[in-house]
C-alpha cells in the first residue's frame, strides 16, 4: 500500500504567510505526519510548533507507551534548542520578558505501522496517535467516520487547550491531558489532520448529518483550499485563525498501477 498525502495551509484573513504559527510535517516513507498549531498569545509560537512536527516525524518513538514515559524526555532537547535560537541579548525587555515564558503549541502526531504492510489488500494493518490539545485526526472508512481524535464534539473545543511549552515549568499539568489512540486500516481508508478552526468545523457540519470529508477530499488544489477557507470566513462558519488540513489516503499499490497504465494509454 501507498499513503497518498496532500497538504493545505492558509494564515488568517489579513496576515502574511511569515505570520502563518500553524505546522505542519510528513514522512511518506517513514509514515508518520504532524500538525501543530502554535499559540499567538506567546512568543515565538511557530518556531515552536515547526521544532514539534519536524521532531514527531523523525524521533518519536512509535511504541504506545510514548506518552506515558516518553514525551517529556522527547521534549528535553527540542526545549534547548528552542532556547538557544532565540537572541536574548537583542530583545526589548518586555518581550524578553513574555519570551522567558516559553512558546506554547498543540501537537498532534500520527504513525502507520509499515513493517506490517505486505502484497495483500486485505490485510488490516496498524497506525497509533498522540495528541496534547485540540488539532484533530479523523477516520473515514466506506464514507463513514470511525474515529474523531482527541475531540468527538464541536462543543469540546474552547479557549484554553493543554499546550507544549517550551517553558519546563509550564508543563507540570500537561502530562495528564496527552492523548492516544491505536486502530488499525485498510485500502482506502481516509486520514484527516487539521488545526482547531478546521477540526471544530468539521465536527459541526457531522453533528448537523453532513459528510464533511467528502467537501476536504475533494479539495485537490492549494488555491482551491484558499478558496474554501475564504468562504467559510466570510459566512462566519469557521474562525478566523491560521487554518492546516492533511489528508492522507491508503491506496492498493494495484490501483496506482492501473491509474498509471490508463493516463498512460490516453483513456
Amino acid at each position: 500500500m501507498l499513503l497518498h498525502v496532500q497538504t493545505f495551509w492558509l494564515p488568517k484573513s489579513g496576515n502574511t504567510a511569515e505570520e502563518y504559527e500553524d505546522a505542519f510535517e510528513c514522512a511518506p516513507q517513514a509514515g508518520r505526519f504532524a500538525v501543530a498549531d502554535g499559540a499567538t498569545e506567546s512568543s515565538f509560537a511557530a518556531r515552536w510548533a515547526c521544532s514539534l512536527v519536524q521532531a514527531y516525524v523523525t524521533t518519536a518513538p512509535l511504541d504506545s507507551a510514548f506518552e506515558v514515559r516518553g514525551l517529556q524526555e522527547w521534549l528535553r532537547p527540542l526545549q534547548l534548542e528552542w532556547h538557544d535560537a532565540v537572541n536574548w541579548e537583542q530583545l526589548p525587555w518586555f518581550v524578553e520578558e513574555k519570551a522567558r515564558a516559553g512558546a506554547f503549541s498543540t501537537l498532534l502526531g500520527l504513525s502507520f505501522k509499515l513493517q506490517d504492510y505486505d502484497h495483500d489488500a486485505a490485510t488490516r494493518c496498524r497506525w497509533n496517535a498522540i495528541a496534547v490539545g485540540d488539532s484533530c485526526l479523523f477516520q473515514v472508512r466506506s464514507d463513514r467516520l470511525l474515529i474523531a481524535f482527541p475531540l468527538s464534539g464541536a462543543k469540546e473545543f474552547s479557549n484554553s487547550p493543554p499546550l507544549l511549552s517550551s517553558n519546563p515549568v509550564n508543563n507540570r499539568r500537561v502530562w495528564d491531558e496527552v492523548c492516544s489512540v491505536e486502530g488499525d486500516h485498510v485500502p482506502d481508508d481516509l486520514f484527516l489532520l487539521s488545526t482547531d478552526a478546521l477540526a471544530h468545523w468539521f465536527l459541526a457540519r457531522y453533528e448537523a448529518g453532513e459528510k464533511p470529508w467528502t467537501v476536504l477530499s475533494n479539495i485537490k488544489e492549494q488555491t482551491a483550499f484558499e478558496d474554501f477557507v475564504t468562504h467559510l470566513r466570510q459566512e462566519r462558519l469557521i474562525r478566523n485563525d491560521d487554518t492546516t488540513l492533511l489528508t492522507v489516503r491508503l491506496v492498493p499499490e494495484s490501483s496506482v498501477g492501473s491509474e498509471r497504465a490508463e493516463r498512460k494509454n490516453g483513456n
